[in-house]
């Protein structure tokens, strides 16, 4: 019984020790990988006033952080998710692929002006100098289409109903971030005492990276949610419409007045109708009694 326990004992050790070499092993099979880019577009053509979107992504980046930066610039524009350079028309997104061992690091560039043109490099924080080298060209002409912003929805609604408004703003290359809603010059919040539990404000992308879409619902429609109604994109592009809440109960209650009004017309016109008979009755028997008589 004791060799046994001994024999247990050494075979547990025996099997840490194998489950340590085996990760210690791992670590250093992925520390020696070495990262690499994924093939992404690498010369970028658009017009004066769109947005640019360059992308860099990575695969096996390990601990190291991916770096932009303007070749014809001495300093960097961004490091990680994080913007170092302090330019308003940029702005950097990071997005994760754990499955993948991938991070994408895009550079975002608004209302672009042909100064932006140039080359842009995607490196990696290493001593071994990888990078990735974007050509971006701004033309000096205004894009063949224009990014579009609409909304439509329920003009005419009954008081106690529901409103229902779509808003879609479309951008030529990049949707817009965001879509906010503001009725009669203030912005609608979901909290506020006025709309709370009666409003509900949904974004999807309906074309993705394209077109962001909200829907506006408000139920149990009151007299003072009628007025304008604005979307603003977050490019501020605006649009706006006109809703009307109507008071169904006083319409029916003047539907019922006028019918009243009308009954009462015909009623009188019936007893009018009744009197000329009833004369026409007593004359002709008159005239039948004269006509007797004097034979």
């Amino acid at each position: 019984m004791d060799r046994i326990k001994v024999l247990f004992v050494e075979f547990k050790w025996i099997l840490i020790l194998v489950l340590c070499l085996g990760v210690s092993g791992r670590n250093r099979y992925k520390k020696y990988i070495e990262p690499n880019f994924v093939k992404e577009p690498n010369n970028i053509t658009i017009h004066r006033g769109q947005t640019a979107v360059l992308k860099c992504t990575v695969e096996n980046l390990g601990p190291k952080t991916v770096v932009w930066r303007k070749k014809s610039d001495s300093y960097v524009l961004s490091i990680g998710d994080r913007m170092y350079a302090d330019i308003e028309e940029m702005s950097v997104d990071v997005f994760k692929f754990p499955k993948y061992d991938r991070i994408q690091t895009d550079l975002i560039i608004k209302h672009t002006q042909p100064s932006h043109s140039g080359l842009y490099e995607c490196q990696i924080s290493s001593k071994k100098g990888y990078n990735f080298i974007v050509q971006l060209n701004v033309l000096d002409t205004q894009p063949a289409y224009e990014p579009a912003l609409t909304i439509n929805g329920t003009v005419y609604v009954s008081k106690f109903s529901k409103i229902s408004l779509t808003c879609n703003a479309t951008g030529a290359v990049r949707a817009p971030e965001d879509i906010d809603w503001f009725h009669k010059g203030q912005k609608i919040r979901q909290n506020d005492p006025h709309w709370r539990h009666r409003t509900l404000i949904y974004k999807y992308q309906e074309v993705p990276g394209r077109s962001l879409v909200s829907n506006l619902t408000v139920e149990r429609a009151r007299e003072e949610d009628a007025g304008t109604y604005i979307c603003r994109s977050s490019d501020k592009d605006t649009k706006s419409i006109n809703v009307h809440v109507l008071n169904a109960g006083r319409d029916i209650y003047k539907r019922e007045d006028d019918n009243g009004i009308a009954s009462k017309h015909d009623h009188q016109t019936l007893e009018n109708s009744s009197s000329r008979c009833r004369l026409l009755y007593v004359t002709m028997f008159l005239v039948t009694l004269v006509l007797v008589v004097n034979r």
